[in-house]
């Protein structure tokens, strides 16, 4: 599938945190926790080119993208797993010392909303699907919507799209799905919408986009392996190195902060970044899909006898 190349989120900033790595590793190992299609591993091997790079997707089909994106020749050790799961075995694997640079990019890439198929866009009919891990045979999207109940649904809807209008819009999947099973993206958009005052519809948003927002955090436990994985990774940093984060919405970079903050008290981390980077107007007007985007960091403290 020829598809025009993906263009990654705030670029020169990421770069520019990852370059502040301490460590005194040489070769560096970096880590691009979310590969999705490669655009922010490829210029971490163009900064640093003697680096290698461990490449981890959890969907099978953007870690294909992302390899046949990069450089061959290079380095690069790739894992069709959640970022969550990379441990110290992993990296012994693979005979890594320890990370000089780590990047999470908690979006979800636009091949997913426009190619993938499964459900995410409003464009086309598809499966309402919504799994980054079809593999693991884990509940669909519509699995959820045909299943829950009227109180988990508000649930969901407002904790993870702070939605609303979740309890009418719960009521009203309960009341159609007695008669016919969700089945279709559509199926679902179009209850939305007409569950949601006309006049009320967002300005620069579909109406169903803060319900398909939570249902896929629901079915990819996106914000758990967020917390938990920053949580692990940042214990395979060495003394030095950097850990990037990029957001999208506010119950994502809420996690990166509080996580962050919390690493920074128990004393092995200090923060890079006091306030959020946000994407310049003009990455926002060539590139809409930064227009939310937040970029954070932190650094592993050095001992005390290695300053100076």
């Amino acid at each position: 599938m020829s598809l025009s190349p993906h263009i990654p989120v705030l670029p020169e900033e990421v770069i520019q945190l990852l370059s502040q790595t301490e460590s005194s590793s040489s070769p560096k190992w970096f880590l691009d926790g979310t590969a999705g299609e490669g655009g922010h591993s490829r210029l971490i091997l163009e900064r640093f080119p003697d680096c290698h790079l461990i490449l981890v997707d959890r969907d099978e089909v953007m870690l294909e993208r992302a390899k046949a994106n990069l450089p061959s020749g290079r380095q690069v050790f790739p894992y069709n797993l959640n970022f969550s799961e990379i441990d110290r075995e992993v990296l012994d694997g693979i005979g890594c010392p320890g990370l000089d640079g780590v990047l999470v990019d908690l979006g979800v890439s636009l091949f997913h909303f426009l190619h993938s198929g499964r459900g995410f866009t409003f464009k086309q009919e598809e499966p309402l699907d919504m799994r980054l891990e079809p593999r693991l045979g884990i509940k669909t999207a519509a699995d959820i919507v045909n299943t829950s109940s009227v109180l988990d649904l508000k649930k969901i809807f407002w904790d993870y799209g702070e939605e609303r209008w979740a309890l009418k819009i719960a009521n009203n999947i309960i009341e159609v799905r007695r008669k016919k099973k969700f089945e279709t993206n559509l199926d679902l958009a179009e209850l939305v919408k007409g569950s949601i005052p006309r006049k009320l519809w967002p300005k620069d948003a579909h109406p169903a986009t803060k319900v398909f927002q939570a249902l896929r955090i629901e079915v990819n436990a996106e914000l758990e392996h967020a917390e938990k994985g920053i949580r692990s990774l940042s214990s395979l940093i060495n003394p030095g190195g950097v850990m990037a984060c990029i957001s999208f919405h506010s119950l994502e970079d809420r996690i990166v902060k509080w996580t962050f903050r919390d690493l920074k008290d128990q004393g092995d981390f200090s923060i890079l970044t006091k306030k959020p980077i946000l994407p310049t107007d003009e990455e926002i007007r060539s590139n809409r899909a930064s227009r939310s985007a937040k970029l954070r960091g932190l650094r592993r403290i050095l001992p005390i006898e290695s300053i100076g």
